[in-house]
């Protein structure tokens, strides 16, 4: 391979959805600290300008002119070195929607009404004063180099022979993806001869989160380069230098990032000062933990409704504990002498809710994934709050993460046991993740062999939660491709 590029910049960016001014200052800042060292052309993530996840916004008429002027004044703040992103941009039927273009608002008349919309991103070229806009899945030469770009995740081979193949894809991060990614553009480098770009855009937005951990392959598949996990950075690559071996985290560092990256955002990007934890539950040190690594000691609070919580005290937090008895007496005189713990969860989640707004403070819910899909939890009661972080997550999933905490936090997690429910574990696995069909469960020739009564109970649980799972808050989607994680599971569990 043959080129005049020997120093590719890379700029990882944590884009918010439409804030234009923001995205832009910070890919510029990216742009010239890679300038500073000598990149040849820059890369920018896919939506880096306009956001991840802004399909709500691109719908408006004023998007499209937002995100060309946005390109327009990039273009003016480069040098030498061009700039490769993405963009969301909309398209009816065949026919991209250009700048400028607008209907008298009659329905039958103004293309922008009618219902054969679609959203997808679209590459460009970005030169001093111009802006190029390309085909996706196309070549351009750039400084007398082949350059192939693809805003996809998907493993394609070009039919030509490129010095660089570009990606750019726009997809969240889930467990076990860094992986995925690496053996992908391993092999692909290796196949095609070609240097692999791919950059991924950092942040979280609602319940997913994109993990940067941008990477350059070089032709013989081995990684030149690996941006950090989480974190929004700028690298110049040299392509003329031998690789040198860069080994991925362990999956459960980064599922520790994933979590503490939604945390942060989520409470960031709502105008939240901090976050209250609530102190009585299984799964209170492990939240408690992640909230403390992603948002520091100072802006966490916990709330228990037990007269001495020594969680609080270990973890050095401020601990808010409502008169318990006074609520007790509450709950049974409002049932006319009934007790009910149900009632009694409603109340305290009352309190946490109005004792985290008063405040200006989050309140996170500490439920598991096997907890959500069963409906082991009182609607209203235990699911409410603003963010559940471990909803996504398995009972085995928690206990790993929390074995993996432990050597920094051993006073607050003390002995760990295995965790319980591995069975009913893997059926919901089956039955919401992998989509599995209940009797293909019971099959004598399935490798997962479960007892009849167990899969039918499960599949009775599933589908009556369905409601209460619809007034869940924000999950983040951090354990399966979030394609798998659709609330609420109907399909396939009627047979």
């Amino acid at each position: 391979m043959s080129t005049s590029i020997t120093k590719v910049g890379i700029i990882q960016n944590a884009p918010l959805p439409g804030d234009f001014s923001v995205n832009l200052r910070a890919i510029v800042q990216g742009y010239r600290e890679c300038l500073d060292h000598g990149a040849d052309i820059v890369v920018a993530p896919a939506a880096a300008l306009c956001g991840v996840e802004p399909h709500n916004l691109v719908t408006r008429r004023s998007y499209i002119n937002q995100t060309k002027a946005a390109l327009e004044s990039l273009s003016r703040e480069l040098g030498h070195a061009p700039l490769l992103l993405a963009a969301y941009t909309l398209t009816i039927g065949d026919d991209e929607l250009y700048v400028g273009m607008a209907g008298d608002g009659d329905e039958e008349t103004d293309p922008w009404m009618q219902h054969d919309r679609s959203i997808q991103l679209v590459p460009y070229l970005l030169e001093k004063d111009s802006v190029t806009e390309l085909d996706n899945n196309s070549s351009v030469l750039i400084n007398d180099s082949n350059f192939y770009v693809d805003t996809s995740d998907e493993e394609l081979l070009p039919a030509e022979d490129y010095d660089f193949i570009v990606r750019m894809p726009c997809t969240p991060w889930y467990a076990s993806s860094a992986t995925a990614d690496e053996e992908a553009r391993s092999w692909e480098a290796s196949m095609t001869g070609s240097i692999i770009i791919c950059c991924r855009p950092v942040g979280s937005v609602g319940g997913n989160v994109y993990g940067g951990g941008s990477g350059v392959y070089s032709p013989q598949g081995e990684t030149l380069q690996r941006l950090p996990f989480f974190e929004t950075a700028a690298k110049v690559v040299d392509i003329s230098r031998p690789a040198v071996a860069k080994h991925l985290p362990q999956e459960e560092e980064l599922m520790c990032g994933a979590l503490e990256r939604g945390i942060r955002d989520n409470v960031r990007n709502n105008g939240f000062t901090g976050v209250c934890v609530p102190m009585d539950d299984d799964n209170s040190a492990l939240l408690a933990v992640l909230c403390i690594e992603a948002l520091g000691v100072s802006n966490v609070s916990g709330i228990s409704f037990e007269k001495e919580n020594k969680l609080a005290e270990k973890l050095g937090i401020s601990c808010f504990t409502p008169h318990i008895d006074d609520l007790q007496k509450a709950a049974t005189a409002a049932l006319g002498g009934e007790e009910s713990t149900p009632l009694l969860k409603r109340l305290q989640t009352a309190i946490g809710m109005s004792h985290a707004e008063s405040r200006g403070i989050m309140l996170c819910s500490t439920l598991s994934r096997r907890q959500i899909m069963l409906g082991d939890f009182c609607m209203y009661g235990e699911s409410g709050g603003h963010l559940a972080p471990l909803g996504n997550l398995y009972d085995v999933d928690i206990y790993l993460l929390s074995v993996y905490l432990k050597e920094k936090y051993s006073h607050v997690f003390g002995a760990l046991a295995e965790p319980p429910h591995g069975t009913t574990n893997r059926i919901i696995h089956e039955l919401a993740d992998l989509n599995t069909a209940p009797t293909a469960l019971l099959n004598a020739e399935n490798n997962y062999l479960f007892k009849e009564n167990d899969v039918r109970l499960i599949q009775r649980k599933l589908l009556a939660a369905a409601l209460k799972r619809t007034q869940m808050p924000i999950i983040l989607h951090v354990d399966a491709p979030s394609e798998q994680l659709t609330f609420p599971v109907t399909h396939r569990l009627n047979d």
